[in-house]
This record gives C-alpha cells, sequence and structure tokens, in this order.
C-alpha cells in the first residue's frame, strides 16, 4: 500500500515538471520579443508594444519561463498606463512583482514601483504614489552593478523631485533631489547617462523659470541642448517647449516662436503626436498676442483637430489592447482548464484505485470509501463539468445555467435575500461551487484583493458573521 503511494506522488510529480518545461528555445524566441517590445515602447508604439509583449507573456507560460512572465507582464502593465486603463496596469504591474525574477532582481522591482508610483499618481493615490516613488529609490541603491545602479538612481531622483515638487508641493526638496541627481550624474560616465542630463538639466530650466531666476534657467536649458547637439540625440521637443516658455516670461516673443518651431520641426521626426497640442496652443497664443487672428486661429484650429485625432486613435488603442489580452486571458484559461481536467482524471483513478485496495481490508472502510467514490461521481457529472466550465471561462450563460443546475440553492438564496445583484449572484455561485478566491479573480479577470472586497461586501450584505465561512453558509440552502 505504502509502494503504491509512493508511486502516486511521482507520477503526479512527473506530471507537473512534464508541464513547466523550460525550453531553450523557447526563452530565446521570448528574450527576441520582449527586445521588440523596449523598442516599439520606445518609439511610442504602444499598440504594436502590446501586441509582442501578449506574445511574448503567452510563449513564457507555456514554458514555464519566470523571466518572461515578469517582463512581458511589467511592460504589458507599462503600455497600459499609458493608455489610460491604469486599474489593469496596477494589475500586471502587480503579477510581475510576484514573479521569482522580480523578486530577486532589483532593477525590476525598481522598475516596477517607478511606473506603480506614476501610474497611483494619475489615479489621484498621491500617498501611495510617493510610497512607491520612495521604493523604487530604495531598490535602485540595491542594484550591484554600478552603471545600472547609477542609471536607476537617478530616475529615482527626477521622479523624487517631480513628486515632492506637484505631490509634497515641497519645492526646495524637489531641489535637494535634483541636486543629488545633478551630483550623481556629475561623476557617471557621460555617453551612458546623457539622456538623463538632459532631463536634469531641462527640470532645472523649468524650476528656475518658475522662481524668475530666468538668467540661471537659460544657463542650465543651454546646457540641455548642448548635450542634445553632441551627441546627436533626435528628441529635443520636451527641451524646446520650456525653453520657449522661458523665452515668453521674459518678453521675447519672438524667440520664443523660434524654439517653438524648432520643436515642431524635431516631432516631425519623433512622430511623438501627444506634444502637438501644447505647441500649437503656445503659437496660437502668440499670434493672438500679436493680433494677427487669422494665424492665431489656423493654428487654434490645429490643435483641436490634432487633440481630436489623439482622442480617437487612444480609444482604438485602447479597445485593441483590450482585445488581445482578453484572447490571451481565454486562451489561458481554456488551457488551465485541460490541465484541470486531466489531473482530475488522473486523481480520480488514484482514489479508484485506493478504494479498491481498502476494500479488501475492511468492510467498515469499504462502505466509507464507496461513499466517498460516489459523492465524487456525484460531482464529476456532466452538469457539473458544463457548469465549471462556463465559470472558468467568465461566459454570461453561466448563472442561468447554474440556477437549472442548482435551482433549490438558487431559489432558496434568492428568497432570503431577494435583493442581491447579477455580480453578487455569480460571486456566490462560485462560492458555492468551492471555487478558491485565487480561481475566481483569474476566471472573473480581476485582482486577487478585489476579490476579497467582493467577499466582505458580500458577507455585509448577507448580515452573517464575519466568522461564518461563506461556503458553509451557502451550502445550508441547498
Amino acid at each position: 500500500m505504502k509502494h503504491f503511494l509512493f508511486f502516486c506522488c511521482l507520477l503526479l510529480l512527473a506530471i507537473d515538471l512534464k508541464a513547466r518545461p523550460i525550453l531553450q528555445g523557447g526563452t530565446e524566441t521570448t528574450d527576441s520579443l520582449l527586445a521588440r517590445v523596449s523598442a516599439e515602447i520606445s518609439n511610442v508604439n504602444p499598440v504594436r508594444a502590446l501586441e509582442l509583449a501578449t506574445e511574448a507573456l503567452s510563449l513564457s507560460r507555456n514554458i514555464g519561463y519566470s523571466k518572461g512572465k515578469a517582463m512581458s507582464c511589467f511592460y504589458i502593465g507599462q503600455v497600459l498606463s499609458y493608455l489610460g486603463d491604469y486599474q489593469r496596469s496596477i494589475e500586471y504591474l502587480s503579477l510581475s512583482e510576484q514573479e521569482r525574477y522580480s523578486r530577486d532582481n532589483a532593477v525590476m522591482q525598481s522598475e516596477i514601483s517607478r511606473i506603480k508610483g506614476q501610474v497611483y499618481y494619475m489615479l489621484n493615490l498621491n500617498k501611495a504614489s510617493f510610497h512607491e516613488l520612495q521604493k523604487a529609490h530604495e531598490y535602485a541603491i540595491r542594484i550591484k552593478d554600478k552603471k545600472e545602479r547609477d542609471r536607476h538612481t537617478s530616475l529615482a531622483y527626477e521622479n523624487l523631485g517631480i513628486a515632492y515638487d506637484i505631490i509634497k508641493q515641497m519645492p526646495d526638496s524637489s531641489f535637494y533631489w535634483m541636486k543629488r541627481n545633478e551630483k550623481l550624474l556629475t561623476g557617471a560616465e557621460e555617453k551612458s547617462i546623457f539622456r538623463n542630463k538632459i532631463n536634469l538639466y531641462s527640470h532645472f530650466g523649468e524650476y528656475y523659470t518658475g522662481k524668475q531666476q530666468y538668467n540661471t534657467a537659460a544657463l542650465y536649458f543651454e546646457k540641455a541642448d548642448s548635450l542634445i547637439r553632441q551627441y546627436d540625440y533626435h528628441y529635443s521637443s520636451w527641451l524646446y517647449q520650456r525653453w520657449g516658455d522661458l523665452q515668453r516670461k521674459r518678453g521675447n516673443n519672438d524667440s520664443a516662436m523660434i524654439l517653438y518651431r524648432n520643436g515642431l520641426e524635431n516631432l516631425k521626426t519623433t512622430n511623438i503626436k501627444n506634444e502637438l497640442p501644447g505647441f500649437y496652443k503656445r503659437i496660437s497664443e502668440i499670434y493672438a498676442e500679436r493680433e494677427e487672428e487669422d494665424s492665431a486661429r489656423q493654428y487654434h484650429e490645429k490643435e483641436l483637430q490634432i487633440s481630436n485625432e489623439l482622442g480617437k486613435a487612444r480609444n482604438a488603442a485602447a479597445e485593441e489592447a483590450f482585445a488581445m489580452l482578453l484572447r490571451e486571458e481565454q486562451k489561458l484559461s481554456k488551457a488551465k482548464l485541460r490541465r484541470t481536467i486531466s489531473l482530475v482524471a488522473i486523481l480520480f483513478t488514484i482514489v479508484l484505485s485506493v478504494s479498491i485496495v481498502i476494500v479488501y481490508q475492511s468492510i467498515i472502510r469499504r462502505k466509507k470509501k464507496e461513499s466517498e467514490v460516489s459523492e465524487l461521481k456525484l460531482k464529476l457529472n456532466d452538469a457539473f463539468e458544463e457548469v465549471i466550465e462556463l465559470a472558468r471561462k467568465n461566459e454570461s450563460s453561466f448563472l442561468p445555467r447554474f440556477r437549472e443546475v442548482y435551482p433549490e440553492f438558487s431559489r432558496s438564496l434568492l428568497q432570503q435575500h431577494p435583493n442581491l445583484t447579477n455580480t453578487e449572484l455569480r460571486l456566490s455561485a462560485m462560492i458555492f461551487l468551492h471555487f478558491p478566491s485565487k480561481e475566481i479573480a483569474e476566471y472573473m479577470f480581476i485582482t486577487h484583493r478585489s476579490v476579497q472586497t467582493s467577499k466582505s461586501r458580500l458577507r455585509k450584505k448577507l448580515d452573517i458573521p464575519s466568522d461564518t465561512d461563506l461556503y458553509s453558509y451557502f451550502k445550508t440552502f441547498s
């Protein structure tokens, strides 16, 4: 009997190992996809980046590649933040954070916290945003490689400088982090961090412009411009817009107009369209101040037109992105369902075999085991499997079919609690079917924390004590 059970354990272990191979060719393909994702993000092409990241995630899950899953989820979360889907962005960043590769990698931890901090700020969760940006700094200084440590620490300083300015409204503290960043970059190899310096000098220029220290602001803008020219850096529109703002505040509209037009020329190369409305607005305002109404109106119309185009493009990109993610999640659900059915079949065979052995040992055990096998067969009937499959696929027909299969439970529950919504009934049904919270979150495409919150709210609506198990409570209605 002991040898038989030991064999069963080895069989289950073999199944698990077979289901999660690490294929060398698969990892190379995934790494290649991830490199392309990074390039598409740099080229400001979120839809293509999301498509490639989704493909990389699917492949990584199939081969059990932790690095691929971590980086794919991170890129998906990053792109979703660009598209404005902040809730799902946080979900994918959290998935990346939970991967073993991320837990052991300070670079990943710093980057995840940095993007989460930015997303939390967009959600007006200022306290959480500030906390994540602080974590990004804490992780950055733990990076072992000096070049990587300096680069990510500089990014952390930059974000903290902005956070103290716009979240804490503490300009002196903001300036402190900007100065720390300046000191760090001064000692680093300029060729590898010149982009960080361009950002820093531009921020300094903007800071001193706000302080009305125009000569100092101009000095920093000139430093940034010098680096752009030295390294033939293709992205300069952000600098020209703020430099032009400085010239306008000094009353030099002609110089401001030149800088704004230089920025527009740069945007023709980089194709970063979301900066265009800002330039058109500023140029329109200068023409209005000159009382050149036709030109002012022309650029105002351009501003409205590109803003409208960007809005439509963003909506279209979001719809396509969400469709891709839905297809990936459905594919994953089907694959998990197939694995689950296979595992249930094997487990059933093992249980049945053990039952047969036990029959010859004791009549009492035989009756008990026959009862367990009978109950197991009842649970695995066709109707049960159909309801389970509909739940896992998140099909809209799940709840109506559940009511047909379990009419007594549905009727009794609604008689006792007639004010339950369809969403609450769906959650109640999945709890009744004994789905754990983790699987509920997976099949309903929400976070584990959201499931816990929904359960808590349901418990309050049902008016049952906090120490009462929901599954046990629902079983009383069947």
